[in-house]
């Protein structure tokens, strides 16, 4: 419930110097370095298959992975007018893009995906949205997106499933995550009214519209669903451009299940953005069909524009969003 509260300030100067988010960050860091030599994985080999990257489709890749980002702010426009904002009262889809960014940005620097939360803050200060309302909305985007992602793993297993072992365990982690989070909407929807009932006031009047946000999100479904299912296309179109650029040419059935993996190892909080977790997931899968050194460049230079660019591109969004509110109090 503590996500829950409404937020007055938001600093993210302030959580990024938490020590649990520093922890975060050298646990994923020493993760992934015990792996690289755990692995015996020829370090200088990787770099320079990194080095002979196509700069044009590197930026391709680019470009591909940002153009996700409207159509985001789209489709959490919609689900907003879902559950009863007047479309007048909205932030443009431009507007929206900017806090979809500056959310990407946060869960970069912070642990356990609080940019989501941190989203949903944005909202509240841009509009006066109750925080709690804007922040089911997230949480339903996050379950219909897992939805999305099972789907594409289940497409892409068709062709790799004799292949058994990893491809397998992925895939049923992916219906172990869709299962749970259908099971408590289902939960929330059937005993939710009766649960905050048990609450004390303060907590019920968080969560009644955090629940009417959450629950009310699930309309226009065949919009949203097709917006969805857009959107992890261009993440695959970005993962699968970042391979051609390295001159990498595996299975498209592999190149699609890797790239739903990143999903959902990006969903798990343990580290800010599941640094460590995805760059060795998706090297794992793609060591199933190639050799060490070209899985390990593929799953590296995918981070720099999903994860390292983010950092650049979201930092120069929020400073351009704090110097703005600046203005706009001086004035």
């Amino acid at each position: 419930m503590a996500l829950m509260a409404e937020p007055s300030e938001v600093s993210l100067k302030r959580r990024f110097l938490n020590l649990r988010t520093l922890l975060s960050f050298a646990l994923a860091l020493g993760f992934l370095v015990f792996l690289l030599f755990r692995l015996d994985v020829d370090l200088s080999a990787t770099w320079a298959r990194m080095k002979g990257i196509n700069p044009f489709l590197y930026l391709l890749a680019f470009l591909v992975y940002y153009a996700s980002f409207p159509l985001r702010a789209w489709r959490w426009r919609l689900l907003l007018a879902n559950v009863g904002y007047e479309a007048s009262r909205l932030p443009t889809v431009r507007r929206l893009t900017s806090i979809f960014i500056i959310n990407f940005f946060a869960n970069c620097i912070l642990y356990a995906r609080l940019g989501d939360a941190y989203r949903a803050y944005l909202l509240k200060e841009d509009t006066g949205a109750s925080f709690p309302r804007a922040l089911g909305t997230v949480v339903a985007e996050r379950v219909l997106d897992l939805v999305t992602v099972l789907l594409l793993l289940i497409i892409s297993g068709v062709g790799l499933w004799r292949q058994g072992g990893i491809f397998l365990s992925v895939l049923a982690i992916g219906v172990g995550v869709v299962a749970l989070g259908v099971l408590l909407l289902g939960a929330m929807g059937r005993f939710g009214l009766a649960f905050s009932r048990f609450l004390p006031l303060r907590l019920r009047s968080l969560y009644l519209p955090f629940q009417e946000g959450t629950l009310g999100s699930f309309r226009q479904l065949l919009p949203v669903g097709l917006q969805g299912l857009g959107i992890w296309l261009l993440e695959t179109g970005r993962f699968y451009l970042v391979a051609l650029a390295l001159g990498v040419h595996p299975s498209p059935f592999l190149l699609l299940f890797a790239a739903q993996a990143v999903a959902l190892l990006v969903a798990i909080p343990f580290t800010p953005a599941g640094l460590g977790l995805v760059e060795a997931g998706v090297a794992g899968v793609l060591m199933t069909a190639l050799p060490r050194e070209e899985a390990w460049s593929v799953a590296l230079v995918d981070r720099t524009i999903s994860y390292l660019s983010l950092i650049v591109v979201g930092l120069v969004f929020f400073a351009l969003r704090q110097m703005s509110r600046a203005r706009s109090r001086s004035g």
